[in-house]
């Protein structure tokens, strides 16, 4: 009778084998993920060209871009100019919204008091072209990753204009971006803040609400960036405040809202700084959120930097390692400032 041997893997064999895998795995995982985060970053600056053909459209039928903050009732008899519907909202006929932009009674705010009962569905409602796909935490509480730019504005609504695209109960159109439609930042990423309250600091996600701090003179000002030592003075209590205070941040929180935090955002801190790694920050009201006022930055997910749209309806990616200057140009629209395209 002939015996025919049967040989299996020695224990070292198999171990080798898996090792093997590991470490095929190991190569190949960063390329997946690098791989998928460049789809979400095309879907991103997709929604971006989105946003500034719907600016160009709007502008060919009014006449101007959309003002960043309208006025409604909030209860009978009382105007508001918190809480109402922003340029995100006005262009939503253009975004292919047509049939969400009609169920708006622009009448009433978009939230509070009565407003909060005219306009709630529209307020609940998810617009997937405000969303960034490489933010996870979008959706979850905040739904909204586009912010127009008010430019080096701070304190919006404490003054009539800004130096961005984009103000208060005003419009521009393109004669007034005297520096080009091609050098200055309409629309950029920030990424949403977690939910308010949070005792967890994120880098880049979250911000304090600070209960004690004195802003300075920089804080309200058309062009904050004339008073550096202010802002700094500013920024370092806020970093001071990032790490010690519970996270009031609701950055993001509805795309219909028009304050600033919400749709509207400046170009002050250049995008993700390393040396003030939060989201929004304000500075004038103990106990209350970061929303409306103060300082609020782009940030993203994406690599190195993050995407902007710019007034001509064309996108870029401006680096983390923009110079502040050059930020502060890219914002204005009438600085009068000279950009190449090199410099950020």
């Amino acid at each position: 009778m002939t015996r025919t041997a049967r040989r299996g893997f020695t224990l070292i064999e198999l171990l080798v084998v898996i090792a093997i895998i590991g470490v095929l795995i190991a190569l190949l995982l960063p390329a997946v993920q690098s791989a998928r985060e460049a789809a979400r970053r095309a879907q991103c600056v997709n929604n971006l060209k989105q946003i500034g053909l719907a600016m160009h459209n709007y502008h060919q039928a009014v006449g101007s871009f959309p003002m960043a903050m309208t006025t409604a009732y909030s209860d009978i008899g009382v105007q508001a100019n918190w809480g109402t519907f922003g340029a995100l909202a006005l262009l939503l006929p253009y975004m292919e919204q047509g049939p969400l932009y009609s169920s708006i009674n622009f009448d009433w705010n978009f939230w509070q008091g009565r407003g909060n009962i005219e306009n709630r569905t529209v307020w609940l409602t998810r617009v997937n072209s405000y969303e960034c796909p490489s933010d996870g935490m979008t959706g979850e509480a905040n739904t909204n990753n586009y912010f127009g730019s008010v430019g080096t504005t701070a304190g919006v609504r404490n003054h009539a204009g800004s130096t961005g695209i984009f103000a208060q109960r005003e419009t521009y159109g393109i004669e007034d971006i005297r520096d080009g439609t091609s050098n200055t930042v309409a629309f950029s990423e920030a990424l949403v803040s977690t939910a308010a309250g949070s005792p967890t600091q994120t880098k880049w996600r979250d911000g304090p609400a600070p209960s004690g701090a004195t802003p300075s003179a920089a804080y309200r000002a058309l062009n904050a960036a004339l008073d550096l030592p202010g802002m700094q003075q500013d920024w370092q209590a806020c970093n001071a405040f990032f790490v010690s205070e519970i996270n009031h941040g609701q950055r993001g929180y509805r795309w219909g809202l028009s304050n600033l935090g919400e749709s509207l955002f400046q170009t002050l801190i250049p995008p993700n700084s390393n040396d003030y790694p939060w989201n929004a920050c304000r500075l004038d009201c103990p106990g209350c959120g970061v929303l409306h006022s103060g300082y609020y930055n782009a940030t993203s997910n994406h690599p190195g930097g993050v995407n902007v749209g710019l007034a001509d309806g064309s996108v870029r990616f401006v680096k983390n390692t923009v110079s502040m200057p050059i930020w502060w140009a890219l914002g204005t629209r009438a600085g009068g400032e000279v950009i190449s395209a090199d410099q950020y």
